[in-house]
């Protein structure tokens, strides 16, 4: 190959072009608000996330408190249901089961 050779693709170091030299209308500010959007939902996504999971943490830890520390068998059994609840929240939020939107 001719090192002489001026191609219309090479730029001034010699090495080709990878678009071929044509303007492809990238567009930064699109670009820059696209992303912009993309990590701020995925910030609002983890918020989300943490937060349901705290949720679902105190929800059980109450139900355990309850359920352990009741005289009576109808606050025992409302603590079973909390337990229950909070380690479904949890587990729906993490996407370890499917959640209740998703069942019917």
């Amino acid at each position: 190959m001719d090192e002489d050779s001026d191609s219309p693709s090479d730029n001034a170091e010699g090495a080709p072009e990878t678009d071929g030299g044509r303007d492809v209308g990238f567009d930064e500010a699109a670009l820059y608000g696209v992303v912009r959007t993309a990590v701020e939902d995925a910030i609002l996504g983890v918020i989300g996330t943490l937060l349901l999971v705290g949720v679902a943490l105190v929800i059980t830890w109450t139900g355990i408190l309850l359920a352990t520390q009741s005289v009576s068998a109808a606050a025992t059994g409302f603590g079973v249901v909390a337990v229950a609840f909070g380690l479904y929240l949890g587990a729906a939020t993490l996407g370890v089961v499917p959640p209740a939107r998703e069942w019917f």
